[in-house]
């Protein structure tokens, strides 16, 4: 059990089984160099995270920022922000190349008035996942490892494709030192308690025949490749709500089944968010990651 209180936060998020040893080493490192000094940093590996959309990646990034500064002898935050995300854009060779400017641009943005970032840099590399060979992406990698020492860099990933997957980690290796740590989503229990809080909130109580509903409804969801986890739930919870306050016999915050049944798994609503969050996945359109 670490005293850090961010170390808890991230475990109770409960997704990931690999991340916690990390989280481990970190804290051993941290205890180890408080207790036998040395004048050079001991440099923390990079990482390649795979995870679907809806993990809640900003907030396991806030959280892992929040727990590093809290350890203080791990790494240095130095900058307007402790963490960014940078979407690397795919380009094929024969294209004029922008994305290593642009990424330029976004280290002073982090870094603002001072001479220079040091924090987490997250580079969320789906697109090219069957082109990191190539050489645009080679010089993204170029770019990184001649900073490694400063940032934390964060390789973000989505594709289940394990074969490519493999094959990015072996470029980057090429590069800079990673560690490699898989996530999934949370359970459905654990998606119905956001979901069962969200509608506590507004004084609502939900009888076991709507619980049953709005948990099936939500598997629906979850099973869908394109789900993007806390951000679905709270627009789901904000149509509920909307609907219900809308309503002229509207009487009270006791919801039963029949008062849900627009949005139950096999409902119009859930249909068309299943299909919406397809069509911005394939156009390739980043939808906000998780409620806080």
């Amino acid at each position: 059990m670490s005293n850090n209180k961010y170390y808890d936060e991230i475990v109770n998020m409960k997704i990931s089984k690999n991340f916690l040893p990390v989280l481990n080493a970190w804290q051993r490192l941290s205890e180890n160099i408080k207790n036998h000094p040395i004048d050079y940093p001991v440099i923390i590996p990079n990482m390649l995270w795979v995870a679907k959309s809806g993990i809640g990646r900003t907030k396991l990034l806030r959280l892992v920022s929040e727990y590093l500064v809290v350890q203080e002898n791990i790494m240095e935050f130095y900058g307007e922000v402790k963490f960014f995300e940078f979407l690397f854009d795919y380009c094929s060779p024969q294209a004029e190349f922008h994305e290593l400017e642009r990424l330029m641009t976004e280290i002073d943005h982090a870094a603002g008035f001072r001479s220079e970032y040091k924090g987490i840099v997250c580079v969320d590399v789906d697109q090219w996942l069957h082109h990191c060979e190539e050489k645009h992406f080679i010089s993204i990698m170029e770019y990184l490892a001649s900073h490694s020492e400063k940032w934390l860099i964060i390789f973000s990933v989505s594709d289940t494709d394990m074969e490519a997957v493999n094959r990015l980690e072996a470029v980057i290796t090429m590069y800079m030192r990673i560690e490699r740590v898989e996530f999934y989503l949370p359970e459905t229990s654990q998606l119905f308690d956001y979901v069962d809080d969200f509608m506590y909130r507004y004084g609502f109580t939900m009888r076991a025949d709507a619980k049953k509903l709005l948990a099936d409804s939500i598997d629906v969801l979850r099973e869908s490749k394109y789900f993007d986890g806390f951000k679905s739930l709270q627009m789901l919870c904000s149509d509920i709500i909307y609907d219900l306050y809308t309503r002229e016999n509207f009487d009270g915050y006791v919801i039963t089944a029949d008062m849900l049944a627009d949005f139950s798994k096999d409902s119009e609503y859930i249909r068309r968010t299943i299909i919406n969050r397809q069509k911005a996945g394939q156009i390739g359109f980043s939808f906000g990651e998780g409620a806080e």
